[in-house]
C-alpha cells in the first residue's frame, strides 16, 4: 500500500508538472511532496523530489538539508555488501548538509542531520580517523542543540557519541584522550542522560526508548532495560524503521528472562 502511495504521489508530482520546468512558486509544494515520500519511506523518491527543486534554487537550505538527509537514508538501507556505494552515498549526505550551513549557518537543520551524516560516515573509516571524525559529530550536534534545545535528534546523536567513545577497546580510548586533550571523552552515564533528554523532548519515538535500553545493557545494569523495552513495544509504530526496532526490542526481552 505505501509503495503503491508513493508510486501515485512521484506519478502526479512528473504528470502535474514536470521536474525541470518547475518554477521557483513550485518549491513549496514540491518540498512538501518531498517530505510525504519521506513519510512513506521512499527515500530515493524524496530524494529525487528535492534534487529536483535545487535544479530550480541551488541554494535553497530546506532543500540541501533534506538532500543530504535523504543521501543518508538511501545509504542505510543499502545492503551491507554495497559498502563502497553506501559510503559513497553517506559522504554526499555530509556535503549536501555542509552546503546548507554555508547558505544559513543559524539553521539548526542542516547542524544536526550533518552530524548525523558524518556519525554513519565514521562507521566506514579506521580508527584514528573514526575518533577524527567524533570530535566533529559532537561540536555539529553540541552546535544543534544550541541552536534549537527542543531538537531530541540531536539529543539522540549526542548520546550516542558518548556511548560509542565510553566502549572503545583500549587503544583507541588512550588516542582519543590524546586528541581530546587528556580528557577521558565519552560515559555511558551521559549518554542515558542525553537519552532521556531526548525522550522528555519527543516520548513517541520509538528508537529514543532503544537506544537507552541497549545503553543500559552497555553498562550492565539489565535490570533497568525492561521498562524502555516495554515502552518501544506499547508505542505505536509511526515511523517506517519502528517495526524493526520493535523486534529487536522483543528479543532483548527475551534474553532478559
Amino acid at each position: 500500500m505505501l509503495q503503491f502511495r508513493s508510486f501515485l504521489l512521484m506519478g502526479f508530482l512528473v504528470s502535474g508538472m514536470g521536474f525541470a520546468r518547475a518554477e521557483a512558486g513550485s518549491i513549496e509544494m514540491y518540498l512538501t511532496a518531498g517530505d510525504s515520500l519521506d513519510e512513506l519511506g521512499d527515500h530515493e523518491g524524496a530524494l529525487k523530489v528535492y534534487l529536483k527543486v535545487l535544479d530550480v534554487d541551488s541554494l535553497n537550505y530546506t532543500a540541501l538539508w533534506k538532500t543530504g538527509d535523504q543521501y543518508t537514508e538511501v545509504a542505510k538501507y543499502l545492503p551491507d555488501d554495497a559498502k563502497e556505494a553506501k559510503e559513497e552515498k553517506f559522504d554526499l549526505g555530509r556535503q549536501y548538509c555542509e552546503k546548507a550551513i554555508a547558505v544559513d549557518s543559524a539553521g539548526w537543520e542542516g547542524h544536526t542531520y550533518l552530524a548525523i551524516a558524518l556519525g554513519r560516515l565514521a562507521l566506514f573509516r579506521g580508527g584514528k580517523e573514526k575518533i577524527n571524525l567524533s570530535k566533529r559529530i559532537k561540536a555539529e550536534a553540541d552546535l544543534a542543540i544550541a541552536l534549537n534545545p527542543e531538537n531530541d535528534y540531536a539529543y539522540h546523536v549526542v548520546a550516542l557519541w558518548h556511548r560509542n567513545l565510553a566502549n572503545l577497546s583500549w587503544i583507541l580510548k588512550s588516542f582519543a584522550k590524546i586528541l581530546y586533550g587528556g580528557v577521558p571523552p565519552g560515559s555511558n552515564a551521559e549518554a542515558v542522560v542525553a537519552l532521556k533528554k531526548a525522550i522528555e523532548i519527543n516520548p513517541d519515538h520509538i528508537n529514543h526508548h532503544l537506544e537507552l535500553a541497549k545503553t543500559y545493557q552497555e553498562m550492565g545494569k539489565k535490570e533497568l532495560m525492561r521498562e524502555p523495552l516495554e515502552t518501544v513495544l506499547e508505542l505505536p509504530a509511526i515511523e517506517p524503521d519502528d517495526e524493526e526496532h520493535k523486534l529487536e526490542a522483543n528479543k532483548l526481552l527475551e534474553k532478559l528472562k
